[in-house]
């Protein structure tokens, strides 16, 4: 029986069947805190505020276009990457199975080659030929 959950915690995307079915990356929500939504406007409200984003606008945006999912020692990174840029959007969650959802640990940009060497464990679609992209989450 999935816990209820506290009442600062806010639902921000989910990690879609589909994926699992290609990296065994556990399908479920992705929730965050509002302590956690204040330690990243604390760590990264100026990078962040260079761009015009809050720290939950980033969040989002990253749960809902990230391309990549690499692993870390305690989860996974959800990521946008894109290899002519220098910094990385990322948001690092742990899955938590007693409560079955991803909690955000931390968020914000990240230089690329720290990015790169973590083990990449699913990558979306790349552009086609006619510049549609094919996303499978």
């Amino acid at each position: 029986m999935k816990n209820i959950l506290p009442d600062n915690y806010r639902k921000i995307g989910r990690i879609k069947y589909s994926i699992y079915k290609q990296c065994y990356v556990k399908s479920a929500d992705i929730y965050i805190s509002e302590n956690q939504i204040k330690h990243i406007e604390n760590k990264h409200g100026n990078e962040l505020a260079k761009v015009g984003m809050s720290a939950l606008e980033f969040i989002t945006m990253v749960c809902n276009q990230f391309n990549q999912i690499r692993e870390t020692r305690d989860g996974v990174i959800l990521v946008i990457y894109n290899e002519n840029l220098s910094y990385t959007a990322i948001i690092e969650l742990q899955y938590l199975g007693d409560k079955d959802f991803w909690e955000v640990k931390t968020a914000g940009p990240r230089r690329t080659p720290t990015v790169e060497k973590k083990v990449l464990i699913w990558e979306a679609a790349k552009h086609t030929s006619n510049g549609n992209r094919n996303r499978s989450n």
